[in-house]
C-alpha cells in the first residue's frame, strides 16, 4: 500500500461536548492517522469545548474553534431563527474552508450527518476541488421519507466515503438509497480508558447498566426485570452508571426522577445504586457478574460500545435483539440475546445465568476471548486503509504538541 506523503486531515468536531463513545472512537481513528504520518487539525465548538480539546491535544492534533451555536431544525422556524441558522451555517462553512486552505487539506473527516449539513456549502466545494470527504456514521440513519431523501440527495453527494460502525448501520444507510460502492464498515475497538481493566472481585448477583439515562436505553425495563427477580427470591442487585444529575433534553421530561422513585419502592429498595458518570468503568464491570444492555428498538442501537468493554472485562452481556447488538453478542456463546425487549424476557435471561455459575463462567471466558476481535491495532489498520496510509512512525506522536501559529492552526 503506497503511503500519501504528509496527508493533511481536517476533522469537523463541532457539536462534540462530552467524551462519549462516538467521541472516543473518532479520536481513536484520528490518532491512528497521526501515528501513520498524517497531520490532523480539529475544528471544535466555540463553546463547551474543553473536554474535546483535551482529546485533540492528547493525540497530537492541532485545533481551533468555530460557531456551532445554533441548533439546526427541520421545524418551520421564525424568520429571525432562520436567519440565525443561515448565519451559523455560513460561519462554520467559512471556517472549514479557511482552515482547509491554510493547512492544505487532502481529506476532511465529518463525524456526523448533522455536522455535514451544517458545513454543507464548504464540503460540497471541497469535494468539487478534489478533497476526499469521509463521513463517519456513529448512529444509524432514521428511516422516514424525509431522512431517506436527506441522506440520498443532500448528504451522499458531498461524501466520498461513508464509514459505518456495524453491518446494521450499513444496512440502514443503504436503505436510504446510498450506493454500496461508497459504504465501508469499520467496527469499533475496545475503548482505551486510563483506568485500565483492573482485577476486582465480582459481587454475586450484581448486574450493571452503563449508558445514557434516557428512555430509549431501557433502564426502566431493567428495573422492572430486577423487581421480578427479587420477587422470585433471586439474590440480585444493580449498579447504574450514567449521568443522573446533569443536563437532559426537555423532551425526556422527568424520566430520571421517575427512575429514582421506582428504585426507592420496597421491592427494589437497597438493590439499586445510581453511581453517576464514571471513568473507572473497567473496575465497576469487574464487580459485576452480568452486564445488561436493554436498548429498545426506538434507540436503534448502531453499535453498543459498552458491550466491548464488558467483553474485555470478562463479563457476559445480556442484550435485547435490537440494532447491532446481536452482531456483538453470540447467543449462548459469549453472552445472551433475549427473545424479546420486555422485562419478563430480560428477567428470564438474567435468572438463567445467575442460577448457573458454571454456564456464566463459560460465557465469561468466551466474552474475554471475543474482545480480541475488536483490538486497537485492527481498528487502526482499517482506518489507515481508508486513507491509504502505511504505519510510518509519524513525527507527531500521540501526546506531542504540534507547532501552531497565533490562530491555533498548524504551521505549513
Amino acid at each position: 500500500m503506497s503511503a500519501i506523503p504528509r496527508a493533511r486531515v481536517v476533522a469537523c468536531c463541532g457539536g462534540m461536548v462530552i467524551v462519549g463513545g462516538a467521541e472516543r472512537m473518532t479520536f481513536a481513528a484520528l490518532r491512528a492517522l497521526i501515528q501513520s504520518g498524517a497531520r490532523v487539525h480539529c475544528i471544535l465548538n466555540g463553546w463547551a469545548y474543553e473536554a474535546i480539546a483535551i482529546q485533540a491535544d492528547r493525540i497530537g492534533a492541532t485545533w481551533s474553534t468555530s460557531a456551532y451555536r445554533v441548533r439546526l431544525t427541520r421545524r418551520s422556524p421564525s424568520l429571525p431563527a432562520l436567519a440565525r441558522q443561515v448565519a451559523d451555517t455560513a460561519r462554520t462553512s467559512w471556517d472549514l474552508l479557511r482552515v482547509s486552505w491554510r493547512v492544505r487539506a487532502t481529506h476532511v473527516v465529518v463525524p456526523s450527518h448533522d455536522v455535514a449539513i451544517r458545513v454543507w456549502p464548504a464540503v460540497a466545494l471541497l469535494r468539487l476541488l478534489g478533497r476526499m470527504v469521509i463521513l463517519m456514521l456513529h448512529n444509524a440513519p432514521v428511516q422516514t421519507s424525509f431522512y431517506r431523501r436527506l441522506w440520498r440527495w443532500v448528504v451522499s453527494p458531498v461524501a466520498s466515503l461513508f464509514v459505518c460502525n456495524s453491518n446494521y448501520t450499513r444496512s440502514e444507510l443503504l436503505a436510504c438509497g446510498v450506493s454500496p460502492a461508497k459504504v465501508s464498515v469499520i467496527r469499533y475497538m475496545v475503548p482505551d480508558r486510563e483506568t485500565g481493566h483492573e482485577a476486582v472481585a465480582p459481587v454475586e448477583g450484581r448486574l450493571i447498566f452503563i449508558g445514557q439515562i434516557i428512555p430509549e436505553k431501557g433502564l426502566h425495563v431493567l428495573l422492572e426485570a430486577v423487581a421480578l427477580l427479587a420477587g422470585r427470591g433471586v439474590a440480585v442487585s444493580l449498579d447504574v452508571v450514567g449521568d443522573v444529575e446533569g443536563w437532559i433534553s426537555p423532551t425526556y421530561g422527568d424520566y430520571r426522577e421517575v427512575l429514582k422513585a421506582r428504585a426507592a419502592r420496597p421491592d427494589l429498595a437497597d438493590r439499586v445504586r445510581f453511581l453517576g458518570f464514571r471513568e473507572d468503568v473497567p473496575a465497576l464491570l469487574g464487580q459485576a457478574v452480568l452486564h445488561c444492555c436493554p436498548s429498545l428498538p426506538d434507540q436503534r442501537e448502531a453499535f453498543g460500545l459498552v458491550v466491548l468493554e464488558a467483553k474485555a472485562a470478562g463479563v457476559p452481556s445480556v442484550v435485547f435483539p435490537t440494532g447491532a447488538l446481536p452482531e456483538l453478542v453470540t447467543h449462548g456463546v459469549d453472552g445472551w440475546v433475549c427473545a424479546a425487549s420486555t422485562p419478563a424476557s430480560l428477567a428470564e435471561a438474567c435468572e438463567t445465568l445467575l442460577r448457573d455459575p458454571i454456564e456464566r463462567a463459560r460465557l465469561a471466558v468466551n466474552a474475554r476471548h471475543a474482545a480480541g476481535g475488536f483490538s486497537a491495532p485492527a481498528f487502526a489498520e482499517a482506518w489507515r486503509g481508508v486513507f491509504d496510509l502505511e504505519n510510518t512512525e509519524a513525527e507527531v506522536r500521540p501526546g506531542a504538541v504540534a507547532e501552531v501559529d497565533a490562530q491555533g492552526l498548524p504551521r505549513a
